[in-house]
């Protein structure tokens, strides 16, 4: 930690309390690292929740708050601004998690294209804020000199390393690897047992467990009757970040693969997603997004 900072107070190994200049000072190469990241990949955007996750990883932090990262952002577009004043606005693309960059990443962009409005960012429609961005975006990808100032800034251009890894139900390697864990079994048999346990209708009956669909993929628990389906992904207390957000979007796949199954006949068919830790705000909101319900329970304790 650099001279001068005030000693932090620990818990569990971790620093409990960081500081806004902090952020600014350490955040901006961890944040580099991850949009370059995204650049290679192809992918939209970076949101709030993700780099706040991997600053209290890599910054060994208990909690960073994701309102906080606005900091970070706006520490590292000044960065690059210092080296090249017509870089691309590179912020807009660590967004909220619906993929629309806060209020910060207004200034700038009324700043560059001198249009005072921007400033007031709240009061643009949706539409016009993805139009934005999408400009945005598409001059990020077209710059070629993000890897030559990240090394200037940072030293490095080098990919964003991997993260440790995620515990999960399965050992970090799916169904298909190691044993399914204690606590996931644990879960899947609370949750079969009853249905009204994750807020379904006594009248569904018991849960069948480990229910194959025809793309292969295995829903946890699936409860049904006529043409009614629920299937259940369960993440036990194992499971971390990376985890949780999977169970999203399996969520998502159990969903469509059964609607597909039973054409031409439409049926009610709706992924839970079932976990025994509440999904940070990030992933709540994806999950809002994306029409995935969420119930979070308490049956394992946490593991030593």
């Amino acid at each position: 930690m650099p001279q001068g900072r005030n000693p932090l107070s620990t818990q569990n190994g971790k620093m409990s309390t960081y500081t806004i200049d902090e952020l600014r000072s350490d955040g901006p190469p961890i944040a580099m690292a991850m949009l370059l990241a995204c650049l290679r990949r192809g992918e939209p955007f970076v949101t709030y929740g993700q780099i706040r996750a991997a600053l209290e990883d890599k910054l060994g932090v208990e909690t960073i708050f994701p309102t906080q990262i606005g900091h970070v952002a706006g520490a590292l577009m000044n960065m690059i601004l210092e080296r090249d004043p017509d870089a691309p606005l590179i912020n807009v693309l660590i967004t909220r998690a619906n993929g629309i960059p806060g209020k910060g990443a207004g200034e700038y962009l009324a700043k560059r294209y001198r249009q005072p409005s921007l400033r007031n960012w709240k009061a643009i429609s949706l539409s016009r804020k993805l139009q934005i961005v999408e400009r945005e975006r598409q001059l990020i990808q077209r710059y070629g000199r993000w890897k030559k100032i990240s090394q200037a800034l940072f030293g490095t251009d080098a990919p964003w390393p991997a993260p440790p890894p995620d515990e999960t139900d399965y050992g970090g390697q799916g169904r298909g690897g190691e044993a399914e864990s204690a606590e996931h079994k644990a879960l899947k048999s609370w949750v079969a047992a009853d249905p009204s346990r994750i807020g379904l209708s006594k009248t569904f009956g018991p849960g069948e467990p480990e229910v194959r669909l025809l793309s292969g993929d295995e829903v946890d628990v699936m409860f049904s009757k006529e043409m009614v389906f629920r299937a259940v992904e369960v993440k036990s207390i194992r499971s971390g970040y990376e985890d949780l957000k999977r169970g999203i979007y399996q969520c998502i796949k159990y969903r469509e693969v059964k609607i597909a199954e039973l054409r031409p006949y439409d049926a009610d068919v709706e992924a839970i997603l079932v976990t025994e830790r509440e999904l940070p705000p990030d992933l709540s909101e994806r999950a809002r997004i994306l029409g995935v319900r969420c119930k979070c329970v308490a049956v394992s304790k946490q593991p030593k």
